[in-house]
């Protein structure tokens, strides 16, 4: 492929389609994770004592990073931000879960290891109760399948540089990727986008994740993350909400319509 082609395409309906989808990726999880940081702070202690929340600047800053370098075709350095949220999350999740700190600094003294270990596994010792009882361990192998396959950029692996010796061939070097490659980016991220938010789910007080996903009319919040069957099963759990009572058979046709991946 020649360089007018190249430019063409980045021209393209298709292709401004994608960066649109990116952009709306990026404000849907800044908008849920900045709506779960100011609803639960009301509290007067989770600003102190949650330690997810206390992450958020390191997670929005790799979201933000994400979002600014796609749009310059800079791909494999985005996998490995994605690779970092998911251990982030798993990490800050567990904690929140399990420690007896009241302070932030005295419970990374009392998870360093954890911290300053890859290994996600801990993972399995968590239990998603939104999630359950059928899609619980459905959730940690895809997630562990996902950071499988991130990690391959994350390291130098033969792998990553056949991927990248494949598209210089094509003309696709840094900042000319095309639709195809963000499209496929666009998808890596909405899964892993997805994942942050099950976690972050699971490490603050219900009232607020039922304040975000359900509207003052009963009906689900209207985003791009409704497409995830996980985060369609969390919102299941709220259907006991008053405000959702005579409309209960359309929002079950409505999830399952909208269910993507």
């Amino acid at each position: 492929m020649n360089q007018t082609e190249i430019d063409k395409e980045l021209d393209s309906k298709d292709y401004k389609f994608e960066l649109e989808k990116l952009d709306v990726l990026r404000n849907s999880i800044i908008q849920c994770l900045t709506f779960c940081y100011l609803n639960s702070i009301r509290d007067g202690i989770s600003q102190e004592r949650n330690f997810f929340l206390r992450m958020l600047d390191d997670i929005l800053q790799s979201v933000v990073s994400i979002n600014i370098l796609a749009k310059e075709g800079i791909s494999n350095t985005c996998f490995r931000e994605l690779r970092y949220l998911i251990e982030v999350s798993i990490k800050s999740c567990l904690i929140v879960n399990n420690t007896t700190k009241p302070v932030f600094e005295e419970q990374i003294k009392e998870y360093e290891k954890l911290l300053n270990s890859s290994n996600i596994n801990p993972i399995n010792t968590l239990s998603f109760t939104y999630l359950k009882p059928d899609k619980d361990e459905e959730f940690k192998t895809e997630v562990k399948r996902l950071y499988g396959y991130l990690s391959k950029y994350t390291h130098s692996s033969s792998h990553q540089i056949k991927e990248r010796l494949v598209r210089a061939e094509s003309g696709r070097t840094i900042g000319f990727e095309g639709t195809k490659e963000l499209r496929q980016l666009n998808d890596d991220i909405e899964k892993v986008y997805s994942s942050v938010i099950v976690f972050i789910f699971h490490s603050v007080a219900q009232y607020v994740v039922g304040d975000f996903l359900v509207e003052t009319n009963g009906q689900t919040i209207d985003w791009v993350f409704n497409k995830s069957k996980f985060i369609s099963k969390i919102d299941e759990q709220f259907d006991y909400k008053q405000e959702r009572k005579f409309i209960l058979e359309e929002l079950k046709t409505k999830r399952k319509n909208r269910i993507k991946f």
